[in-house]
């Protein structure tokens, strides 16, 4: 008998590319991954725990699954709520903790013969095992676990641990092995992509050094980096950037624009410092992508604060920005804080949202008229449309025929907040057309 499974993913692109090798790993087993709950034998939630809202999602969820399916919870947040605090919602059968990797069938197996499973020891998958890709041609690799922070407010370092590094070899391999099996585009994730490495007498330069020297036609997305850690390699990194390789693109937090408040959260950099690598990335890249995230209510975040913070945005101009609303997690030095009043963080979260959707509005009118190759990755919301990526990372949406995979020659015609239009003026470019036309962007 084949026994179907239901995995509900949750979280950052390194808990989802760790979800895409259990599935991988249990159809390998001969287990079958189904699309709705209702067939299912077992349901495999693997969860998030970084915001209140997510882990409230995550636990409602839970609460509603019918009580004739045996459930698995597994990811971040059993190790940041405890057992305990999964139990009280439902009690399942097994529990587990991020990058449970194979243990997860040792898991299901037992799970499946009757008997409870707890195993909440660190554990960190290995990037070479089978996995089922979410999108076909986007390829999640994991450089590291952990992280070497100790931010006040964040609670998933409690879940990763400190920083532990996979080999330089280990990630070609993977990289090579996605190629291989029709990846495109290449995502390397981690809790913070700048500290890769310091456990390994390696770094993050040296990483994409290597994977820039990986044949094939392909692009790398390079995940989250924090300030403190550019800082170590600045120089370097720009000029990596420049290689055709790599998507002119870098999400950089700021969290805050006060001085006071990073100080506040132990973020360990200045907002000069934040400035300075967005200046010198411009000045080396000029039309790079820049992704920031703003936690907004911080409870020592004042007027002035959030201020400056609305300044600091209006002039670095990110082309994303992502806000979140302050939560305080469980056993973070700032939840023993006492919190803002609800109505006003609401406030400053609507205040600086249309601040940045008048940028990305501003941004992206820049782009009409722009020509160049770009990746078809994924179809669009709309029927009978398709997202495209140009090297910027800009998405592009297509409202004619093309191939998942492909490369494409288009122009932007018109632009939306959160997307630009584009037309196709040639499909299906081969391997030496696109390397010509990357080498030109």
């Amino acid at each position: 008998m084949s026994y179907k499974v239901f995995l509900l993913n949750y979280g950052c692109s390194v808990n989802r590319a760790e979800g895409e090798v259990i599935a991988g790993l249990l159809t390998n087993q001969g287990f079958t991954i189904v699309d709705n709950e209702a067939e299912a034998d077992l349901v495999l939630i693997n969860t998030c725990g970084v915001k209140t809202p997510t882990e409230s999602k995550i636990l409602h969820k839970l609460s509603t699954i019918s009580n004739d399916k045996k459930v698995i919870v597994t990811g971040c947040l059993p190790k940041i709520i405890g057992v305990d605090g999964i139990m009280k919602v439902r009690n399942v059968e097994a529990v587990l903790g991020p990058a449970a990797g194979e243990e997860v069938v040792k898991a299901v197996q037992e799970v499946l013969e009757g008997r409870r499973y707890v195993n909440l020891k660190d554990e960190r998958f290995s990037n070479l095992l089978p996995c089922i890709r979410e999108k076909p041609v986007i390829g999640k690799i994991v450089i590291s676990q952990g992280c070497t922070g100790a931010c006040s407010y964040c609670a998933t370092r409690f879940a990763r641990g400190k920083l532990r590094s996979y080999s330089i070899d280990e990630i070609v391999s993977a990289i090579r092995k996605h190629i291989e099996e029709g990846a495109r585009e290449i995502w390397l994730s981690s809790q913070d992509n700048s500290v890769y490495g310091l456990d390994i007498g390696s770094n993050i330069v040296e990483l994409l050094e290597n994977v820039d020297r990986i044949n094939g036609i392909f692009l790398v997305r390079v995940g989250m980096m924090n300030p403190i850690g550019i800082l170590r390699n600045l120089d370097t990194l720009v000029g990596v950037f420049k290689k055709k390789r790599f998507f002119k693109f870098i999400h950089i937090p700021l969290q805050s624009g006060s001085n006071k408040v990073l100080r506040d959260m132990n973020r360990g950099y200045s907002v000069e410092d934040f400035i300075k690598i967005v200046s010198k990335l411009r000045s080396g890249i000029p039309k790079i992508s820049i992704e920031t995230d703003i936690i907004v209510g911080y409870p020592t975040e004042e007027d002035h604060d959030f201020e400056e913070t609305l300044r600091i945005v209006r002039e670095v101009k990110p082309d994303f920005l992502n806000i979140s609303k302050f939560y305080p997690r469980p056993n973070t030095p700032a939840s023993k804080l006492q919190k803002l009043p609800t109505e006003v963080v609401s406030m400053r979260s609507r205040t600086l949202s249309k601040v940045g959707m008048d940028i990305k509005e501003e941004m992206n009118r820049a782009w009409i008229g722009w020509e160049g190759v770009a990746l078809v990755d994924e179809t669009g919301t709309i029927p009978g449309s398709f997202i495209a990526r140009n090297i910027y990372y800009k998405p592009i949406v297509l409202k004619q025929p093309v191939k998942i995979g492909s490369f494409v020659y288009v122009r932007i015609v018109s632009s939306k907040p959160n997307f630009l239009i584009g037309e196709v003026l040639e499909e299906d470019l081969d391997s030496g057309r696109v390397m010509d036309l990357l080498e030109d962007a």
